[in-house]
């Protein structure tokens, strides 16, 4: 039995009786392993190997290694069940010979079209001793994970992802993944969608969870409904756009959301709920060349909490002592803002007709907008409280602050913005000896500025000034960048003052944040195509259990290096200024590159350097080598928390891919 074409072969499996059975299974007794000619001492008293197509159940090998502080141990040791061609099951057992041991289980579903999901469960006992004074401490971890997809209409969707788990420690002792083993937030959500193709409404029901590793604190909503009516224009008469008042072009929508907050701390349990209505109203008539663009925005908030805070005294060391109640109470906090913008777009074209460039064009879109709010502090609304301190001072607060939407805006708003974008975009001439070259369109930049001005604030009404600008070359270069200028002077403390820098003899504006990333892919030829993706398992009955996330690859989740693509270079680097309290600067540089050494050899490094700090920030090396039947993985974290190292080699072939030598060290030891 051999899956390797060379003559002589690099292995095979050698037994002097079997019986097959076509199409069915391959029987054997005493068998022999040979490499390159030679026996392995040690045969197998009998093997059954499969030669059917499509799912088939079976032993799950195990996998062999030795941990410095739980033992020699076995993992993956279990059976998979294909149940029939929509379900499969499986359980894996993993022990150690200091008394350690785990479990896991995976029951999956399918069917095309319709519906797909899996349940997952794993529990972990791992013991240790202290060195000093011998004694056993036991640590108890388990993790249960369901997905769940299914559509019931073209207009009605279920999906599921929810993970929950006892701790972080589970993580870290079950996964090679760095980057899951840094994560400090579990998230799970449940989203079922409705759509109303007529009307165009949508209604969504949801539950999201959020559990923090580190503390163990626990955030859910449940439930989370949200309610949307798209914009609709109630006085149109026609839907034609031709001659139509100014009244036919007001639309209106609604968006309406309940939630009901539970937060889990230390124990405590808080519960906060509440309605929240949006109206929007708003028009786009046009003047000639402008677009003016006025509207209306109302929320009204039903809460059955609010907070009341007392003076209680002072305290021992002087302070003043405030006592904080919730008073239970149906409560409506209506607030609204008004506002209009104007706006319009010209273009500038330039045509140097050489160098294969037919024209340059210029978009410029400069927009004013104007925005009210009035200050709902104020005892007329009603949503502040005040209670008089020690030194006879009416201190406000918000009665709404702790509940779930938020509470209320204090300060009038009347603010006036202003904003222009440019774009520069070329367009390349056709090959006129080519028919088949067609013109191309490029977006060489685009330049977005803006600052606006508060006329009710008492200081500083003048906003910063902040400007954008990014590009995209082709499908190679990708650039960001942003910034902030501020007219105002900076205090001791970090913080703006009420005074223009220009009146200080410092320049009109100052340079307060600055951001700036460039990024770059490139490769000797195009990625393989998603062909391969779409592939079965084994048969076209096993694609349902494929899916766009990837949620299960198999049981060592292993990516395969591609000798075909003979080299591949991703590079990003991120600069970042912040001038406040404390001067912040950042300059990483982050790569990724693999290429062939020779055919057969294939060497990749994952890293990053961080130029403030002058370190390498999370490097990895991974070497490949192509043994034809066979296949060498090196895989190394020289430096950090996880730093470690895992080595193999194995056949190639699927159905023998648990035929392989290891040795780890490390972070890889004992998953």
């Amino acid at each position: 039995y051999i899956t390797c074409d060379e003559n002589p072969p690099h292995y095979y499996f050698y037994s002097p009786e079997m019986k097959v059975v076509n199409k069915s299974e391959l029987v054997a007794k005493w068998i022999w392993l040979y490499f390159g000619g030679v026996p392995f001492p040690v045969p197998l008293p009998f093997a059954v190997f499969p030669l059917q197509s499509g799912r088939r159940s079976g032993i799950i090998p195990p996998a062999f290694g030795d941990d410095p502080t739980y033992g020699y141990y076995f993992s993956h040791f279990g059976y998979f069940w294909a149940i029939n061609d929509y379900l499969d099951y499986n359980l894996t057992a993993d022990y150690y010979t200091r008394g350690s041991f785990g479990i896991s289980s995976r029951f999956r579903y399918a069917k095309r079209y319709d519906y797909s999901g899996s349940v997952e469960g794993g529990y972990r006992l791992f013991k240790s001793q202290n060195i000093i004074n011998g004694s056993i401490s036991e640590s108890k971890d388990w993790s249960i994970s369901l997905t769940h997809h299914q559509s019931f209409t073209p207009t009605m969707r279920l999906d599921a992802n929810m993970r929950f788990l006892s701790g972080k420690d589970y993580i870290q002792r079950t996964t090679f993944n760095v980057n899951e083993a840094l994560q400090n937030n579990i998230y799970s959500n449940v989203n079922l969608t409705k759509s109303w193709e007529e009307s165009g409404n949508s209604l969504s029901l949801n539950y999201q969870r959020s559990q923090d590793l580190e503390s163990g604190n626990i955030t859910e909503y449940l439930p989370n409904l949200t309610f949307s009516i798209p914009q609709k224009y109630p006085f149109r008469k026609n839907a034609s756009s031709v001659d139509q008042k100014w009244y036919e072009l007001i639309g209106i929508n609604y968006n309406g959301q309940f939630q009901n907050q539970r937060i889990k701390s230390r124990g405590q349990l808080t519960i906060h709920g509440g309605i929240q209505n949006n109206v929007n109203i708003s028009a786009s008539p046009r003047i000639g060349y402008f677009n003016f663009s006025p509207n209306i925005s109302y929320t009204e908030d039903w809460y059955n909490k609010r907070t009341l805070e007392q003076y209680a005294g002072q305290t021992t060391t002087g302070q003043d002592s405030v006592i904080t109640k919730e008073i239970h109470q149906i409560n409506m906090v209506r607030t609204f803002n008004v506002g209009a913008s104007v706006s319009t777009k010209f273009y500038g074209i330039f045509q140097p007709n050489m160098l294969g460039i037919s024209a340059i064009r210029q978009i410029v879109t400069p927009s004013i907008a104007y925005n009210f709010r009035p200050d709902f502090s104020k005892p007329f609304w009603g949503y502040y409280g005040f209670y008089t301190n020690s030194k006879g001072q009416k201190i406000k607060y918000d009665k709404f602050q702790q509940e779930i939407f938020g509470g209320t805006s204090s300060g009038e708003q009347q603010n006036i913005s202003m904003s222009i974008g440019n774009v520069f975009e070329m367009k390349t001439k056709a090959d006129p000896t080519d028919t088949t070259s067609k013109e191309n369109k490029i977006r060489l930049l685009n330049l977005t500025a803006s600052m606006g001005y508060n006329f009710a604030a008492d200081s500083m009404n003048l906003s910063d000034l902040n400007l954008s600008a990014n590009t995209q070359i082709g499908n190679i270069i990708s650039f960001n960048s942003s910034a902030i200028l501020s007219p105002y002077k900076l205090g001791s403390q970090g913080y703006k003052i009420n005074r223009f820098l220009i009146n200080e003899g410092a320049g009109l504006l100052d340079l307060r944040s600055f951001k700036f990333s460039i990024s770059t892919s490139l490769s000797a030829s195009k990625l393989k195509s998603g062909e391969s993706e779409n592939k079965n398992l084994q048969s076209g009955q096993n694609e349902a259990f494929q899916n766009p996330n990837n949620e299960y690859q198999g049981i060592y989740n292993t990516k395969e290096p591609d000798f075909s693509i003979p080299w591949d270079l991703s590079l990003s680097y991120n600069y970042s200024y912040n001038k406040s309290s404390l001067l912040y600067i950042s300059s990483a540089l982050s790569a990724s590159i693999d290429f062939n050494l020779t055919p057969k050899w294939k060497f990749a490094v994952t890293g990053g350097y961080d130029f403030q700090r002058n370190q390498v920030t999370a490097p990895q090396i991974r070497i490949s080598r192509d043994l034809h039947a066979w296949i060498m993985n090196f895989t190394w974290n020289p430096s950090g928390l996880f730093s470690g190292y895992y080595l193999e080699i194995r056949i190639k072939a699927p159905q023998l891919q648990d035929l392989k030598v290891t040795k780890s060290g490390q972070f890889y030891n004992g998953k």
